[in-house]
């Protein structure tokens, strides 16, 4: 009897003994193409027949992964990734010797969509060269799933890129202290656009020369360049123009002026002066005047479109900041007097306290659509409320967030500027103070390429 149970015991030691030797999986993942291997790759390997998870990681920046199995038994791979179709892939491990490798090669198909690739710099002037721009916190939204899709907190690198996926609204948002705030927006197969880019430069190669299978795949490579935030320095704010001896704005700068009405609200923490220069020719106080005109008519727009007017002054300086030798007198050509009719755009101070810093891309796009929303209630005719009835929720809610913005704005009050004071600024006592929403940064995500 007991020699019969030192044989049982020692049969099962010995099935156990096979049975539970391993081998080493080993694997990559990459896109289809030879594009590059794909990082943050989602394996999850099952057991074939009982279709219980044997192991769940994840791909690491070089594509790679590799996870032990036991000996003697099929498997399923299972590859997944945001932007990529999923991947299934069957392999066994019988007759696969004890610590032996398998090598497996985990190819994925990009979902119809585009890959936006950022080169993010500093503008330079003419051919001087520039350092690559760090440290930036970099924001994409979705804005038709209302959903983040890439979030990186002081992101050490000049390059970032992200995947925007066919039907869908994106807004990306780029900030670094020291610099204005850049935004941009992308429609992806919106109401009839291909593809359409607003707030982006230089764009490589053609949009339709990266476009391939039917137009729902495409690699656009982007240099993005951020502006310093400098006190005192000028901006040129091109095509601004005005008819002769009017201060009227047409169309074409209405259409300048929204670009710039986009960098202000972006950038609220700035004090800003809207300067107009005319050329020399003419009387000297008339065109003084009619340059006050013209800086009085552009603020006026910018400030009926949402600008707090205690964030802007208009300042006309006529004939008296030339940048050429064009002074009265001075024979020049058309060209030459035009470069000294034009519009300027100048940083004279900073609130003591950025509206936007704690935001994130999420909250103020929340704000933005709020504040879109109040204004349509406000703006909508009388409504009708009988003896009785309550107010539509919608008026209900917008005059409880009112309230709130209002007492948000009383306690703001007492705040201080830090402002370079000038005759052309109104004084602090008589600024209107901006609301400012506390709130928590959401935590940095990983950029999964």
């Amino acid at each position: 009897m007991r020699k019969v149970i030192l044989i049982i015991a020692s049969l099962l030691f010995f099935s156990s003994f096979v049975f539970s030797q391993n081998a080493t999986l080993e694997g990559y993942a990459f896109e289809t193409g030879n594009r590059g291997f794909l990082n943050e790759v989602k394996i999850v390997i099952l057991e074939k027949k009982s279709r219980v998870v044997k192991g769940e990681l994840f791909t690491n920046t070089e594509g790679f992964f590799t996870v032990e199995l036991l000996v003697g038994y099929d498997y399923i791979i299972e590859a997944s990734k945001k932007v990529f179709k999923s991947v299934e892939i069957e392999f066994s491990t019988n007759g696969i010797l004890s610590n032996n490798k398998i090598f497996v090669q985990v190819e994925m198909d990009r979902k119809p969509g585009y890959l936006f690739d950022v080169t993010l710099a500093e503008r330079r002037l003419k051919k001087e060269v520039v350092d690559a721009i760090q440290g930036s916190r970099i924001e994409v939204y979705n804005n038709t799933k209302k959903e983040e899709t890439l979030v990186l907190e002081d992101y050490q690198y000049p390059n970032f890129n992200v995947t925007f996926e066919q039907g869908n609204h994106y807004t990306i948002m780029v900030r670094k202290k020291g610099f204005f705030t850049k935004r941009m927006e992308a429609y992806v197969n919106v109401k009839g656009c291909i593809l359409c880019f607003d707030g982006v430069g230089n764009v490589r190669p053609g949009i339709s020369d990266v476009m391939t299978r039917n137009n729902t795949i495409g690699t656009l490579l982007a240099n993005v360049e951020l502006d310093r935030v400098e006190l005192d320095k000028s901006i040129k704010i091109e095509n601004i123009y005005y008819d002769l001896a009017k201060w009227n704005i047409r169309q074409d700068a209405a259409e300048e002026l929204d670009k710039l009405l986009v960098t202000l609200s972006d950038n609220p923490g700035i004090i800003v002066e809207l300067g107009s220069h005319t050329d020399s020719r003419g009387k000297d106080k008339y065109n003084l005047d009619l340059s006050q005109k013209r800086a009085e008519a552009a603020v006026e727009y910018l400030v009926e479109n949402g600008i707090n007017s205690s964030r802007i002054s208009a300042k006309g300086y006529g004939e008296t900041q030339l940048v050429n030798s064009c002074s009265n007198g001075v024979r020049c050509s058309e060209r030459r007097h035009q470069l000294n009719r034009r519009t300027e755009l100048k940083i004279i101070g900073y609130l003591n306290t950025d509206p936007y810093e704690k935001l994130s891309l999420k909250e103020i796009i929340k704000e933005e659509l709020f504040q879109k929303m109040l204004e349509e209630v406000q703006n909508q005719k009388i409504i009708e409320i009988k003896e009785g009835e309550e107010l539509p929720s919608e008026i209900k809610e917008a005059k409880q967030k009112q309230s709130k913005t209002t007492r948000l704005q009383k306690a703001r009050s007492e705040g201080s500027f830090e402002i370079d004071l000038r005759k052309n600024i109104p004084k602090e006592e008589n600024r209107k103070k901006l609301p400012f929403i506390e709130s928590k940064v959401p935590k940095s995500k990983t950029n999964v390429v």
